[in-house]
């Protein structure tokens, strides 16, 4: 017995609340069960209960046992003095709110349908990665496809909140917003720290100045990725560190250091310098970022933008001065640029029409998802024997979201799925 199980059935009233009687006997009427509290305090607020003949408006604190009310220290708490029952699933022990005066107490024991606390612990008990995976065969596909169209949302809205706050953190400036997430994206995870602080210490109204020049560009970014440091490394790296020099001193720039770099355990493409050279090209070729994220009207478009050619210095090089015995591409590939296109311009192409209200370029964005192929990762490839559409990112974003937000963490009671089974509705 969980107490989220509990919160769930006190919430929905999934117990034969028309017939339960507090523990001293008292008629109890659950008016309302009150607002779900998830932040610090009593778990349900201004709840409307009847006990006895008296209406009572106040706050609801649920427990596995009464003695959890001492255990947690509330009776210290002013913020639960305002606690009018007390539900617990078991009843050890009377409580006291005040010296003298008990808690009016629901004990939900013997009020709980046996066969749905019965599939909740089949649930959670499950040793599968996939707790509900022996119901999925007999689910509607309709209702599969309802419940990733519901995640796919969902994982959006999260990420605008993430972007908004960046928004925030660049004053309003929606141009050095998607620079910023841009530079992350070239992380692709191995160096998502690095070239976020690559992106903080190096603003892009200072690259945009300098857009036109390939060189001045690239020396702008590798040398604040601290990687001009040395001296006579080779000419290119110090024809770099010759503009950097003095542009460092133009603009007062701190470089973040090259320690913050990951060099281990990494494909050739991901390599730091190939994506700072990639990274580099992309700002060059295409100086007003906003411009290709938004208004680009397809992936096709977004792909030819994207995928950008580095410096052919890089055809032989993974760092500067280490020249490699055979020539490798140096483009943006096509995995590389899908990728960006779903975990940063959708988002940021999101966001930003509906911060703006433009509700039909909402759903265009949404439909460039459909348009790009299912993500295949150590992640999506749970759910790989499973019922659940597999066709497009949006199906992957979706199942990304199912995996990461609810099943990993268990959150079966809020999973669309996950309730139909306790709840034993067919499926």
């Amino acid at each position: 017995m969980t107490e989220s199980f509990l919160h769930y059935l006190w919430k929905h009233r999934l117990f034969d609340f028309l017939h339960v009687v507090t523990t001293d006997g008292e008629p109890l009427k659950i008016i309302f069960p009150g607002y779900h509290n998830t932040d610090a305090g009593p778990d349900f607020r201004q709840a409307i209960v009847q006990i006895g003949a008296m209406k009572w408006v106040g706050d609801v604190e649920i427990h596995i046992r009464s003695s959890d009310w001492y255990r947690h220290h509330h009776q210290d708490d002013e913020k639960y003095m305002s606690v009018t029952l007390h539900v617990v699933y078991e009843h050890d022990c009377e409580v006291e709110r005040r010296e003298g005066e008990l808690f009016p107490t629901l004990e939900l024991k013997n009020y709980i349908p046996s066969e749905m606390q019965a599939q909740y612990q089949r649930l959670m008990a499950s040793p599968d990665e996939l707790p509900c995976t022996s119901y999925l065969s007999d689910m509607e596909p309709l209702h599969l496809r309802a419940v990733l169209s519901s995640m796919v949302m969902e994982r959006l809205l999260r990420k605008q909140e993430d972007v908004l706050r960046m928004v925030k953190a660049c004053e309003d400036d929606w141009k050095e917003t998607l620079y910023r997430l841009l530079a992350i994206g070239f992380g692709f995870k191995t160096n998502v720290t690095a070239f976020e602080m690559l992106a903080k210490s190096l603003p892009l109204k200072v690259l945009a100045k300098h857009a036109d020049s390939e060189l001045q560009t690239a020396a702008l970014i590798f040398g604040q990725a601290g990687m001009l440091e040395r001296s006579d490394v080779d000419e290119f790296h110090d024809a770099l560190k010759y503009e950097y020099d003095y542009l460092r001193c133009k603009y007062q720039l701190m470089p973040i250091g090259e320690h913050h770099w990951n060099l281990l355990r990494l494909r050739p493409p991901n390599f730091p310098c190939v994506r700072l050279a990639q990274l580099a090209a992309l700002i060059h070729e295409s100086p007003d970022l906003t411009e290709v994220c938004l208004e680009s009207p397809s992936v096709e478009a977004l792909k030819r933008e994207l995928s950008v050619c580095a410096n052919p210095y890089w055809e032989n090089h993974y760092h500067f001065g280490q020249k490699t015995i055979l020539k490798h591409s140096v483009y943006l590939g096509e995995t590389a640029a899908s990728l960006l296109i779903i975990n940063t311009v959708v988002p940021f192409r999101f966001a930003h029409h509906r911060f703006f209200g433009n509700e039909h370029q909402m759903e265009e964005t949404m439909g460039l998802l459909e348009n790009l192929d299912f993500e295949r990762n150590r992640l999506t490839r749970v759910y790989a024997n499973t019922p659940f559409p597999q066709q497009n990112a949006m199906d992957s974003q979706a199942l990304l979201e199912l995996w990461q937000r609810y099943c990993v963490p268990k959150r079966c009671l809020e999973c669309a799925i996950g309730e139909r089974i306790v709840r034993n509705i067919q499926l």
